[in-house]
């Protein structure tokens, strides 16, 4: 009886996520693109103010610094980083499960076209073609594939999901401006060009418009086995952000913490899971 129990409540959760995706359409996909497009223009009245794609660097690098402390940006930079986006997608995995699965298609997406736009690109980073004497770097030292920003892109994939299910401009511009910040502390930490980070932002959006857009009709993510097996994605990144820092200032306050309550989340979301795998041994 226990086993069934569980069974159907997966199952029902499922689909009423199924039920609530069809019923919201396509909603936020077009104000994620006119954003997407506002940045776009920004960055064109960057480049022309500043004079061109390096343009602009001194200024955001040395007034970002001088706002927050460095661990301040080491800590934002962070939530850049896939595989701590993929930990906090936890907080949704079993209450919106359409969120999870737009966010997973999302970082498919989006990490095919990260990393394949920067190896076309190539582009230096600042501490390859700055002088020692002009940066102030925070973290390794990183030198090539500059364009885009792959944090700030991830960031605002993030964002640009949560933005499409939210219902209120406030939270929506509260999210755009967390994933901008993110974006910032790339060029705080001397790692990439004001437009690595714009171009970043508006991959970011684009992608989570797409992604917001296929999963209202490809929901294959809702089907219970498929679900399922999605969660070892969370739960690989949750043991890789331990051992792979990738690039980012190793900061153990921040991820250790994140980790612990990530798999907390997770056994306290699918406890029921965990009973009907141990009820079917006993059986």
């Amino acid at each position: 009886m226990g086993v069934e129990l569980s069974l159907y409540s997966l199952r029902q959760t499922m689909h009423t996520a199924n039920e609530r995706l069809i019923g919201r359409g396509t909603a936020g996909v077009f104000e994620l693109l006119v954003v997407a497009i506002a940045i776009v223009i920004l960055g064109i009245a960057v480049s022309l103010a500043s004079g061109g794609y390096h343009g602009g660097f001194q200024f955001l690098h040395r007034s970002s610094q001088a706002a927050l402390p460095e661990e301040a940006w080491e800590w934002l930079t962070w939530f850049g980083d896939g595989r701590v986006l993929l930990i906090v997608s936890l907080l949704f995995v079993r209450r919106r499960p359409e969120i999870f699965w737009a966010m997973i298609v999302g970082a498919v997406i989006g990490g095919l076209y990260a990393r394949g736009i920067k190896v076309w690109f190539d582009e230096p980073r600042p501490p390859a073609v700055l002088p020692a004497a002009d940066i102030h770097l925070i973290g390794p030292v990183l030198g090539r594939h500059s364009f885009p920003s792959g944090h700030t892109l991830s960031a605002f994939l993030f964002a640009g999901v949560l933005f499409a299910y939210s219902s209120t401009w406030f939270s929506r511009l509260l999210l755009l401006g967390f994933a901008a910040m993110v974006g910032i502390s790339r060029v705080a930490l001397g790692v990439h060009w004001p437009q690595d980070v714009i171009a970043g932002a508006f991959s970011g959006l684009i992608v989570a418009a797409l992604a917001v857009w296929l999963t209202r009709y490809c929901r294959i993510g809702l089907r219970l086995g498929v679900h399922i097996w999605l969660l070892t994605l969370p739960v690989a990144a949750l043991v890789m952000v331990l051992f792979d820092h990738q690039g980012n200032p190793w900061e153990p306050e921040l991820i250790i913490p994140m980790v612990v309550i990530g798999a907390a989340v997770l056994v306290t979301n699918y406890l029921d899971l965990f009973a009907l795998r141990q009820g079917s041994r006993t059986d």
